[in-house]
């Protein structure tokens, strides 16, 4: 495994670092910080702006990735690099393909409430352009010197096409040797004006979808290779975050969504419930195209 982290100067290029390392923690996977700067033009000017803003960018970068090494210090070997690109997104994924990369590692918009996790510009190109998982990290997150992945969460929506999630999880929990939790989540959301079944008929309608998604959590436990350590679980709540909270979390936990049902087939692309768990949720978070496949060096 390969983890390509988007540094910045600021404090989510941390938080995005401090997750890159917990990840190659666990068995001494690949990890390179990356800094993607503007580009500067292709010819001098006269008045010599352009000379002056490379040797800005030249210094910025110098300082910066001089910070991260400090970060990372000798407790992971790590590899420091710097593009240029006409955008961070694109930039980072052209070095991605160039590294050879397996996820792509990002830190939380200013704007996200401390926990929590908040796209920015950047996040949301990238999950809708990147044909690579995509992991993500809290606002404030810092995983320690020694934390490692614990668990796997798996978010599943009890449909067919979720299946591909699934496999990619159950082949990352064979990898880590760390156990799989799969998670269905039931929304009583109870908004200011209801169907017209009003709130009791919506319920009795949530209560079913419950237990649809029980028991297709128990059919695919059921058709799962017995290597992998692998448990069920339903959070149920009045909304998003409190569904999210009740099925309990751990640290060194990771919560793996799928891509939603639209967008293109290769490329992350969430839907409006993947968008509502990235927003409540409160661990480290790996977004995962459809047809993303798990890749084992060895």
């Amino acid at each position: 495994m390969k983890y390509l982290v988007a540094y910045s100067a600021d404090r989510g290029g941390q938080e995005a670092l401090s997750l890159g390392m917990m990840l190659s923690r666990r068995d001494k996977a690949k990890l390179v910080v990356c800094l993607i700067l503007p580009k500067t033009w292709g010819y001098p000017s006269m008045a010599r702006v352009d000379a002056e803003y490379a040797a800005f960018l030249d210094k910025h970068a110098q300082k910066t990735m001089d910070k991260a090494k400090a970060y990372v210090g000798d407790q992971l070997p790590a590899q420091f690099i710097t593009r240029s690109h006409n955008s961070a997104e694109e930039g980072l994924i052209a070095t991605a393909e160039e590294l050879g990369a397996d996820i792509i590692v990002l830190g939380s918009s200013r704007g996200a409430n401390s926990g929590k996790f908040l796209e920015g510009s950047v996040t949301r190109n990238l999950l809708h352009l990147s044909k690579l998982p995509v992991a993500l990290a809290p606002r404030g997150f810092e995983a320690g010197p020694k934390l490692v992945p614990t668990r796997l969460t798996c978010a599943f929506a009890a449909t067919r096409k979720s299946k591909a999630t699934v496999d990619y999880c159950v082949n990352f929990s064979r990898k880590y040797q760390v156990p799989l939790r799969l998670a269905t989540f039931v929304v009583r959301d109870k908004q200011m004006y209801p169907t017209g079944a009003g709130y009791q008929g919506e319920n009795l309608v949530a209560n079913q979808w419950k237990s649809q998604a029980t028991a297709a959590q128990k059919t695919l436990l059921a058709g799962l290779q017995n290597d992998v350590p692998v448990k069920s679980q339903i959070g149920d709540g009045a909304n998003w975050k409190e569904a999210l909270t009740s099925i309990g979390w751990k640290p060194g936990e990771l919560l793996v969504i799928g891509s939603g049902r639209i967008g293109p087939l290769a490329q992350v692309f969430l839907g409006s419930n993947g968008n509502r768990i990235i927003r409540n949720a409160s661990v480290p978070m790996i977004v995962v195209p459809r047809t993303a496949e798990f890749h084992d060096d060895e």
